[in-house]
């Protein structure tokens, strides 16, 4: 089966290196916020995979989670989407659960039973212990964190999510953030601080120009687009790789 990495990725020369930038960055010690902010179909899901891709193939953990409209009220559900996997390994738990890192625990109880049931539960005890359970990992290998649609992402997740940005200095994580710019969400203060503090690198993908389009067309028909063609796709998809990949199809 063809990964998401087998499609070309066309007209993000400058978007790759600052993923690379910010992976390079981060393996020094010296972590940030990076933001992939666009409309719908301009690639910013495609850029994290792209840099979760390469953090993998350099040895580093990847957490990953999706904002959902289906899970928007379950407190706490994209932080659980993000560390369960890490802490389901037998004997794993404890180690990243350690010390200052115990107040999270709750978050993580089996069934739900004893986790936080409220934004008024996010407690500072709690947002502290999660911080120190990203530390932990990070300490063990270079870590990214990845939640792609912020803009449906859980309160308390979110208050996790700017808890954490504003502490990254001085710690090997890399923090991306996929959101759509025309959709600011039911939290936009909490977004917005994420998104539009002084440290945060937003990366905005632009449309694709004629030359991405045909190369896109050359790809999909495998065959040269004339000039026309190709400028009467780039016109009715407004430059959007998704939408001219449905066109195409």
């Amino acid at each position: 089966m063809a990964s998401v990495r087998d499609s070309p990725l066309l007209d993000r020369d400058r978007e790759l290196a600052a993923l690379q930038g910010a992976l390079a960055a981060a393996g020094a010690g010296d972590g940030g916020t990076l933001v992939i902010e666009g409309p719908a179909g301009i690639g910013k899901s495609r850029l994290l995979s792209e840099l979760r891709a390469r953090a993998r193939e350099d040895g580093r953990t990847v957490l990953a989670a999706r904002g959902s409209e289906l899970e928007r009220e379950f407190p706490f559900g994209v932080v659980r989407q993000l560390f369960e996997p890490a802490l389901a390994p037998a004997g794993a738990a404890a180690r990243p659960l350690a010390g200052a890192a115990a107040a999270a625990r709750p978050v993580f109880a089996p069934g739900g039973d004893d986790a936080p049931g409220d934004d008024r539960d996010a407690s500072f005890a709690v947002l502290h212990g999660l911080y120190w359970l990203t530390a932990n990992l990070a300490e063990e290998r270079p870590l990214l964190v990845v939640v792609d649609d912020l803009h449906l992402c859980d309160r308390p997740s979110l208050r996790f999510l700017a808890y954490l940005a504003h502490r990254l200095e001085g710690l090997g994580v890399v923090l991306a953030l996929g959101i759509r710019s025309t959709e600011p969400g039911s939290e936009p203060a909490l977004v917005g601080e994420l998104t539009g503090g002084p440290d945060a690198l937003v990366l905005r993908p632009g449309p694709l120009g004629a030359d991405g389009v045909a190369a896109l067309a050359r790809a999909r028909l495998g065959a040269e687009p004339d000039p026309a063609f190709t400028e009467a796709c780039r016109t009715a998809a407004g430059g959007n790789p998704l939408l001219l990949e449905q066109l195409l199809g």
